[in-house]
Parts: structure tokens; sequence; C-alpha cells
């Protein structure tokens, strides 16, 4: 862990306090991020015009996004509760992107007042009637199926709002997720061209996410999304098709911001296990935790610690073996990764293992199936204090709202 803000953490009091599995937050990591982002934004000249909202979903805790407050960062909302329960830690700096909804929920995000990214024409027509005070859209570039207006649409969408006398405030681009560099390169002229054709009167660009996380490499300049040439050609491109100087510029981070700020320890239960099948390294986790690594076969890098939690170096690959990651449950297929991974001689069931960059994507996704409780959470401030933000789930605690009698249900 040399060389990522996990060194700098005293694991032992954190395993022995709060028990395994628990997810690490590191905020100087989230600070760190951000400041990455921001200073790509002033180099390029873009700093006043570039706004950042991070997506709620990926790491539902208000204790690690807390750092975003004096930040200047904002955060994308998709539900009327996630709304209530951030207010209640003193966040206020939203926009919403709640999909397919319902007429009263438009509403009541016309009521909050904040820009709220529609999906289709029927929606923005109930906004429109209820003189909403801003219109924004959410464009499918793709054709995917996903929600969002279609290109084949933006005519209309024109039209719509030409003859109700109002003009798009901001229109936000699904563009997908995960692309280089030279794909979020490419999509820019795209979207100006959109609001060059369509929207030359809209307030603001959105580009949403979709910045890709190299979870495999292990070097913070190679994991990140290279901001700095993005917004370079960003700024070119903008200048060049004459975008005016007021349009604000939106994006929506989540990987690239989230991803190398957490991190899941775990207890290994025994010594390897090897059959005529393959090694298992047998740990206290469970794939319910953090399914998305494998929905998405994606390989993230991991540590292991001796007893004393000092890190067992994995040396030139000999005297160890390539082993499969078990979880706790019964399940064939509860592996916490996927693949096999090598696996230091001297690990044994007094050792931890630490899976990297989790921030994003992991212990929000845990699953209730085999009733395995959800893990702790704990968050290390600037200051270098972990604190325990989320505890640790008991044995019946996903026995979902069970009631310890019956009622009836008035009819």
């Amino acid at each position: 862990m040399t060389g990522t803000w996990l060194g700098e953490v005293d694991l032992r009091p954190i395993a022995e306090q709060v028990g395994t599995p628990v997810f690490l937050y590191s905020e100087a990591q989230i600070v760190k991020n951000i400041g990455r982002v921001q200073s790509a934004a002033e180099a390029a000249g873009i700093g006043s015009r570039v706004e950042l909202y991070v997506p709620f979903f990926p790491n539902s805790n208000p204790h690690v996004l807390r750092p975003f407050q004096d930040l200047g960062v904002g955060i994308l909302l998709q539900l009327p509760s996630e709304y209530q329960l951030l207010t209640k830690f003193g966040f206020d700096k939203f926009i919403v992107s709640p999909g397919h909804v319902s007429d009263d929920e438009i509403s009541f995000w016309d009521r909050a007042g904040y820009p709220t990214f529609l999906s289709s024409l029927d929606e923005v027509s109930h906004s429109l009637r209820n003189d909403a005070p801003s219109i924004s859209v959410r464009i499918d570039s793709l054709e995917s199926g996903k929600p969002g207006i279609k290109l084949s649409e933006l005519k209309n969408l024109a039209d719509l709002l030409e003859r109700h006398g109002r003009d798009l405030d901001c229109l936000e681009v699904y563009c997908g997720s995960g692309n280089s560099l030279d794909d979020m390169v490419g999509i820019i002229e795209t979207m100006f061209t959109i609001f060059l054709t369509h929207f030359p009167k809209a307030h603001s660009i959105n580009f949403a996410g979709g910045h890709g996380f190299v979870y495999e490499k292990w070097d913070e300049t190679e994991k990140h999304f290279d901001w700095g040439q993005y917004f370079k050609a960003l700024r070119a491109s903008a200048d060049r098709m004459g975008i005016p100087e007021h349009v604000k510029f939106l994006f929506e981070p989540a990987r690239d911001v989230l991803a190398d700020t957490g991190a899941l320890l775990l207890s290994v239960e025994r010594n390897v296990l090897t059959n005529s099948v393959g090694s298992l390294v047998v740990t206290d986790g469970s794939r319910m935790l953090m399914p998305s690594a494998q929905l998405r076969d994606r390989r993230h890098n991991v540590v292991f610690l001796d007893a004393d939690m000092k890190e067992i170096p994995a040396g030139d690959a000999t005297g160890g073996v390539n082993a499969a990651l078990r979880g706790r449950s019964i399940l064939r297929h509860d592996y916490i990764l996927p693949g096999e991974y090598f696996v230091p001689e001297g690990v044994d069931g007094r050792s931890h293992m630490v899976i990297l960059d989790v921030g994003a994507y992991c212990a929000t996704q845990h699953m209730e199936f085999l009733n395995i409780p959800p893990a702790a959470e704990v968050l290390v401030d600037t200051a270098g204090t972990p604190h325990l933000i989320t505890a640790r789930g008991g044995d019946l605690d996903k026995w979902r709202h069970l009631l310890d009698e019956k009622q009836a249900v008035k009819l």
C-alpha cells in the first residue's frame, strides 16, 4: 500500500474495534481528487465556467461527501429521499437527473427549484404547463434506450419550447460510461453541435459523466482521467465553434473522484485451501458487499497483510499461489473479485486482505441476498483520524424490517 493514502493509516485498531468487513474512505484523497479537476479547469482558462456535480448514488454516505460543501462541488440527485437526507446534512447545491418519473415527482423538483434533467417530451410539457422556474433536458445521444430525449426528437423539443416562449436552461447529453480521453474529446463537438443547432440560447451544457478510471493500474497518474488534456480540448473546441463565454460547463464525475478514496478491509479466515479444482483464499467478505466487481468483470488491485497488519510483499511471484478470493457464503459463485490473484507465501488465518479503489459503486450496492449483513464504514479525516460513520450490520439486520407482531391493514 506504499504510495497510497492507506500507507498512512493504522489499520490494527480499526480491525480490532470495528471488525471486518469494513469499508475505509479517505477525506484527504477526496479533496485531492477534486483539486486535480478544478486545477485542470483553471489551467485551461475555463475555471469560472466549470461546475462539478458528483452523483450521490455511487457512494451514498453524506459523511464521505461532506468536503464537497467547502469545495463548491454540488451533488447529482435522483430521488426526493436523497434530497431529504442531504439537506439534513447541510448540502444545498444540487442538480437532478431522475430518469422517467411521474408528474407528481416532476412537480416536487419544480417546487424545489433545482435544475432537473427531464427525459421525454411529455415530461417537459408537464413542467411547461406548471410554469417551472427552469427547463433542462437529458438527451440520449446513443439512442440507447436509456432515459433521454432522442436525437430525432430535438426539433420537436425546440418547437415546444418556442410555443411556450421558453429557452432551455441546460442540456445534458448521455454518452456512456468508462470512456477514454479520446472518446470523451470526440463527444465534445457533438454536444456543441446540438447546442448550436437546436438550443443556442441555453445557459449551460452538462457533459455528464463517463470519464474513465483504470482499476488495474497502481500509479495514481495512470488510474485517473486526464482532465488537463480534456479541458484544453474542450476550450479549443468552444473557441473554434463560437460557444458564448457566458455558457457554463457542468460535469458529473463519479468513479474518477470517488474510486481511489475507498478500500475494503477483510479478514482471511484460514490458510490457503488447495484442492483438485484450484486454490482459495477464504475471507469474511462476500460478493454481496460489492457486486459491481463481478457484474463488470472488474479486477481491483489487492494487498495482503500479516498478523501485525504489515504488507506481505508479492516479491517475484514465486513462493506463492494463484487463488480465487472466496466469500463467506455457500453460494457457488460467491467470489469477491473475478478470476484468480497471486497470493504470496505467508498468508494464513491471521492475515487480512485489502481491496483497493472501492470508493464508488461498492458499499452502496450491498445486496440483501444470502442475508449477508452490511459492512461498517470508516472515514479517515484530513488529520488522519478514523471515524466510524456506518455501524456494521447486526446478525438480524437483513431480515428486512420484520415486525414482532403482524398488524392488520385497515380497509
